[in-house]
């Protein structure tokens, strides 16, 4: 019995990561607490995703974000707002003095 050949897929290439923001950087252009927009992940109102093992962390995709702005009917600006943002919660944010 012939059996055809395994096809070969090359792989997914990788995303981009700045197609991604992170919940405190959602938090920070809505301000809204960082518990606040996992809930609203976890509740279907904004798509997104988990990364890594465990716990992960959470990303939400520009688009998405871009997508709940529209629906809300916020300025569509805070995405820009968003990804100028510390992306961990543990980094300053760009608009606060260095601590000396």
């Amino acid at each position: 019995m012939n059996t055809p050949p395994p096809t070969t897929t090359d792989p997914a290439p990788l995303a981009d990561p700045t197609d991604y923001l992170t919940v405190p950087q959602v938090a920070f252009a809505l301000r809204l607490s960082q518990e606040t927009v996992w809930r609203m992940a976890r509740g279907g109102r904004l798509d997104a995703y988990r990364v890594g093992n465990g716990r992960g962390q959470v990303r939400i995709p520009r688009d998405a974000f871009r997508a709940y702005l529209a629906a809300t009917g916020l300025p569509a600006g805070l995405s820009a707002v968003a990804a100028s943002a510390p992306s961990s919660s543990r980094e300053r944010s760009p608009w606060t003095a260095p601590r000396n």
